[in-house]
């Protein structure tokens, strides 16, 4: 089954895209012990660590989550264990945001080989061993070795991953599913803003030759399926598309 996912609001965009860099971390460098892949990757993850307002989006984020979470505990029908086992794993979260002071990836500043190597990223090939001297040492290193590094540094940002997997499983999780058609490739509906969705998610065959190209804010959103082609632009598909349609309740 494919799936795609589009925020609704800059705070779970910023969620994902945290994911999509730490995904690079775990299936290709932690595997292999790709340094020069791990350079680029936690540098981007230094650039996110560099917004001031990182801890505190994520703060805010998982307050609302408790909030929403407390409202539907109220319900007769919620069910009371999974509900509670999620309130606890939110407390402890929030717990851990605030009474920690240091700012993400503090220690990985000191990092002398990152912060060479973020002076090179722009260069094309600039990662080279012969541009790094440092890079070619530990590129001679044990495999173990190399690996030890890497798992020091992704512990460094245990605390920002384990609030982005987190927040992102509650919204994955929270999403109402239906089966709709995209009559000549497209679909749009209306959104309750007073309660707007974070996330849409749309599954499909994963034998599909098609992906959407989706828009949307607090108010509606808009789905064009699109043919992928290996040469020139892709083109609206024109024939009625069946997919499943996700919206979190979050």
């Amino acid at each position: 089954m494919a799936v795609y996912e589009h925020p609704l609001h800059e705070r779970a965009r910023l969620l994902l895209r945290l994911e999509s860099v730490f995904a690079q971390l775990q299936q290709e460098v932690a595997d292999t012990g790709n340094l020069r892949g791990a350079l680029r990757a936690y540098n981007e993850l230094l650039d996110f660590c560099g917004r001031p307002e990182l801890r505190f989006d994520l703060i805010l984020e998982l307050e609302r989550i408790a909030q929403s979470l407390a409202v539907w505990a109220q319900s007769p029908e919620a069910a009371e264990d999974p509900l509670r086992a999620w309130q606890f794993r939110i407390d402890r979260q929030l717990k851990a945001l605030r009474e920690c002071r240091e700012p993400f990836g503090q220690r990985l500043r000191h990092q002398e080989i990152l912060q060479l190597a973020r002076g090179r990223m722009g260069v094309a090939g600039g990662l080279a061993d012969c541009d790094l001297p440092v890079l070619a040492f530990w590129n001679q290193q044990s495999l173990e070795r190399v690996k030890d590094l890497l798992r020091d540094w992704r512990e460094s940002l245990e605390m920002l991953w384990e609030s982005v997997s987190l927040i992102l499983t509650l919204l994955r999780d929270s999403c109402a599913w239906s089966r709709v058609e995209a009559p000549e490739g497209r679909y749009g509906a209306p959104l309750d803003a007073r309660r707007p969705p974070s996330l849409i998610r749309l599954e499909l065959p994963s034998h599909a030759d098609y992906y959407p190209k989706v828009s949307g804010g607090i108010h509606r959103f808009h789905i064009q399926w699109l043919p992928w082609l290996d040469q020139g632009a892709a083109r609206a598909i024109e024939s009625t598309i069946e997919f499943r349609l996700g919206l979190s309740a979050l």
